[in-house]
C-alpha cells in the first residue's frame, strides 16, 4: 500500500513539474518578441551610452591639446571631483582625479599619481582656483606651502588654472602647467576660461 502512495505521490510531483515547465515554455514562447525587444533595446542604450562617453573623451583630448599648443604649454588636463565613503562612519569624503591630461614631447604623465585625492589635502589650492586667482608664472610665487611644494616635485614651474561649475557647483577645474621653462608671456585669463568653459561644457554632457 505504502508502494502505491508513493508511487502516486511520485506521479503528482511529476506532474506539477511538467505543468510548470509547460507554463515557462508558454511565457517563453508568448512573450519571447517582447524580452528580445527590450534585451535588444538595453544593449543598444548602453552602447549608445559607451560610443557618447568615448566621442566626448576624444573631443575633450582633443580640445586640450589645442589648449596647450594654444598656449605653448607641456601640458592640459582634466582634474574632476568625486565622493566615495573611505571611513568607518560612513560619512562621504571628497576627492578630485586627474580624468583627463595631454602631454607635450618629452613631459611626464602625471595621471596614474594623482587619483583619488583628498581634497582636504589642498584647501587653499582649491579656493584659488574657484576665486580665480590660480595664475602664476612662477609657482615659487605661492605662498601656501603645501601647493608649492607639490607643484615644484611634479616639475612644474608656471601654471593657469580655471574652475567648472554646473549648476551653481563647483565640479571640476581645467588647467596647464609649464615644465620645461617658465611662462613668460601675459596670458588673458578671460579668454583662457572662454576655452576652459567650453571643455567644461562637455563633461557635463
Amino acid at each position: 500500500m505504502n508502494e502505491v502512495r508513493n508511487i502516486l505521490e511520485q506521479l503528482r510531483k511529476a506532474k506539477t513539474i511538467l505543468l510548470i515547465l509547460l507554463f515557462v515554455s508558454f511565457i517563453l514562447f508568448y512573450y519571447k518578441s517582447l524580452i528580445t525587444e527590450v534585451v535588444e533595446s538595453k544593449v543598444k542604450k548602453e552602447k549608445d551610452v559607451i560610443k557618447e562617453d568615448i566621442t566626448n573623451n576624444i573631443l575633450i583630448h582633443q580640445m586640450l591639446n589645442d589648449l596647450m599648443l594654444r598656449y605653448e604649454s607641456d601640458r592640459a588636463y582634466v582634474f574632476r571631483f568625486s565622493n566615495s565613503i573611505r571611513f568607518y562612519d560612513g560619512v562621504h569624503k571628497n576627492h578630485q582625479s586627474l580624468t583627463h591630461e595631454v602631454c607635450n614631447k618629452g613631459i611626464s604623465s602625471e595621471a596614474m599619481n594623482l587619483q583619488n585625492l583628498p581634497t582636504s589635502l589642498y584647501p587653499m589650492f582649491l579656493q584659488e582656483v574657484m576665486l580665480h586667482r590660480m595664475i602664476y608664472n612662477d609657482v615659487n610665487e605661492i605662498k601656501e606651502n603645501v601647493t608649492r611644494i607639490s607643484l615644484k616635485q611634479q616639475g612644474i614651474k608656471s601654471l593657469v588654472v580655471a574652475p567648472v561649475f554646473n549648476k551653481g557647483k563647483f565640479t571640476a577645474y581645467v588647467g596647464v602647467d609649464f615644465v620645461k621653462q617658465k611662462n613668460d608671456k601675459k596670458i588673458d585669463y578671460i579668454e583662457f576660461k572662454h576655452y576652459t568653459d567650453e571643455i567644461g561644457r562637455m563633461l557635463s554632457e
